[in-house]
């Protein structure tokens, strides 16, 4: 079986850090590609994988959205992860979390999103993906404590 890998397709790159530690205690592959056309094209590869995509719905452009659609569409079986780090109503993050989950989202992350939440999920879906692919158990990951209190991920703070 080749490495599985970890689709991340974001601005700022504060999901990859938040995933750093998870991503080498498991040896994945973290691909972070800077367009959805590569992104789409790294999720087609014969290999184990999890695409992450951020969105801002609170932006005039939609990107993502289309990478999000066309994923579900020609890969089903990668399991999608939209994280947005803008916080909105409740009203309107229900709309948006609808909406992404319409377009082929298996999970929609908006704010406060907390480190342990977002390792819980990824290692989660690569877990169900990777027994997929070798049709056996695979044992879930080792859970570590946590290095400090898990709270929301306050970007502000990530990239100090």
């Amino acid at each position: 079986m080749q490495y599985p890998q970890l689709i991340i397709l974001e601005s700022a790159g504060w999901v990859a850090r938040q995933l750093g530690e998870l991503v080498g205690e498991n040896r994945w592959l973290v691909r972070e590609p800077r367009s959805e056309a590569n992104a789409l094209t790294l999720a087609r590869e014969p290999r184990p994988a999890v695409l992450v995509v951020e969105i801002d719905p609170a932006a005039d452009r939609f990107d993502g959205f289309a990478l999000i659609a066309n994923a579900h569409r020609f890969c089903p079986d990668v399991p999608l992860v939209a994280v947005s780090d803008v916080k909105l109503p409740d009203p309107d993050r229900a709309v948006w979390t609808a909406m992404l989950l319409d377009l082929g989202a298996r999970y929609v992350l908006f704010p406060p999103v907390t480190k342990s939440v977002l390792e819980d999920l990824v290692s989660g879906l690569m877990a169900v993906v990777i027994r997929r692919v070798v049709g056996g158990e695979v044992p879930p990951p080792t859970p570590r404590p946590p290095s400090k209190p898990d709270g929301p991920i306050d970007l502000a703070e990530v990239g100090e």
